[in-house]
């Protein structure tokens, strides 16, 4: 995406009264976009070596944002997904340092990056706004080696297991492109269900877990987190109580159209909240 850049012209005389009521006029001017782009230091994106990510939102004037808004713990959610959806990541720069004064008054937040293979990478970035849930994307490309795969591996699993612990999806509503989807997550681990009496789970970034689907042209994606009445209705910033220890983690979700997608549920266990669990299932929606 590109971004949108303002030109002033300085005047040998000093301001105006007309550029004074411009400038009151453009300050003045609500928020009705949200324009994010991106560059890396060293450039280009190199497989398997870091680089520093940059980022900046900016509204359909190219002002910066400075009353952006936490939202599950952080200001800015970015998840980097591989075309051949091999290879996910969910990275905040508040992951690696706290944000400064300057970062937030101009909207501009950065943290390394490195990615794993050659090839494109959808970037979803996550943000909060005058209580609004807000994402924009773009592609981006690596150079190097190895490749990335020249196509998406699409085969359908319902479990997954990682960093042993097994994930067992079960689907309690069918999903039907445009209609609401349910789903469990049954975790377990080598002494058994996860729970209360065994690792229970605990909140990551302020949910019991989370949820990343795409669906398999990457034309369209979305996250969202664990489910609990009432969920619908809470605004940013405000916390999400911890309902979930385990086993299972219940999702409810609105699928656009028929085909196959691939979701990845991370959560956090009780033994050691910092490592986060990766989950990734393949299924397939009929029309």
């Amino acid at each position: 995406m590109s971004l949108m850049l303002l030109a002033f012209a300085a005047c040998a005389t000093g301001p105006t009264a007309s550029d004074s009521a411009d400038t009151a006029a453009d300050t003045a001017e609500a928020v009705t976009d949200y324009v994010v782009s991106s560059s890396v230091d060293p450039a280009p994106l190199t497989a398997g070596s870091e680089s520093e990510f940059t980022f900046q939102i900016r509204d359909q004037l190219g002002r910066p944002i400075p009353d952006l808004q936490t939202s599950h713990e952080r200001v800015e959610h970015v998840q980097f997904l591989s075309r051949d959806l091999s290879s996910f990541q969910h990275l905040h720069e508040e992951d690696y340092t706290a944000l400064t004064a300057d970062d937030l008054r101009e909207s501009t937040f950065h943290f390394p990056l490195t990615v794993p293979m050659a090839g494109d990478y959808y970037v979803v970035y996550d943000f909060a706004h005058h209580n609004q849930y807000l994402n924009r994307s773009e592609w981006i490309t690596a150079v190097g080696e190895p490749a990335q795969a020249a196509a998406a591996d699409l085969t359908p699993n319902t479990t997954a297991t990682v960093d042993g612990v097994t994930g067992t999806l079960v689907w309690d509503v069918v999903p039907v492109p445009g209609h609401e989807a349910d789903l469990t997550v049954h975790l377990e681990d080598a002494a058994g269900p996860l729970g209360p009496t065994n690792d229970p789970l605990v909140q990551y970034l302020g949910a019991d877990a989370h949820l990343f689907v795409v669906d398999s042209a990457i034309d369209w994606a979305s996250h969202t987190h664990a489910w609990f009445p009432g969920m619908e209705d809470v605004a940013p910033g405000h916390d999400m109580p911890h309902v979930y220890e385990g086993p299972d983690l219940p999702f409810h979700m609105v699928l656009p159209v028929p085909g196959a997608y691939k979701i990845w549920v991370q959560f956090a266990r009780s033994s050691d909240p910092a490592h986060v669990y990766v989950l990734p299932f393949v299924f397939e929606v009929v029309g």
